[in-house]
């Protein structure tokens, strides 16, 4: 595991203690590395975990992607038990490898 795969894996683990939040990891989208949080129903994603996914260079994954009519950029949608945000590592953009097997 790489150095910042390891530090945002530590960092999914804070996120996921703190209040309003109900989980948090990261998972691999082709060449970007994603940092998911779930909240709970009816909730939004507190704004401080919004800066401090900010201030390790997690971007909101809609706005990265360029997907537009997007109300929130990092609303991925709602689950039976709460709410799903998702972001990019734009550190690490690109940089992972993904195949194809045929």
């Amino acid at each position: 595991m790489s150095d910042r795969a390891a530090a945002l894996s530590a960092l999914a683990e804070r996120v996921a203690d703190r209040e309003g939040v109900v989980d948090a990891w990261t998972a691999k989208s082709f060449t970007d590395r994603l940092f998911v949080v779930e909240v709970p129903p009816e909730r939004r994603l507190p704004e401080a975990v919004r800066e401090t996914l900010h201030d390790h260079d997690l971007r909101e994954a809609d706005e990265v992607y360029e997907v537009e009519g997007a109300a929130d950029a990092d609303f991925a949608g709602d689950l039976a038990d709460g709410r799903r945000y998702r972001f990019v590592d734009v550190q690490t953009r690109g940089d992972l490898q993904s195949y194809v097997v045929e």
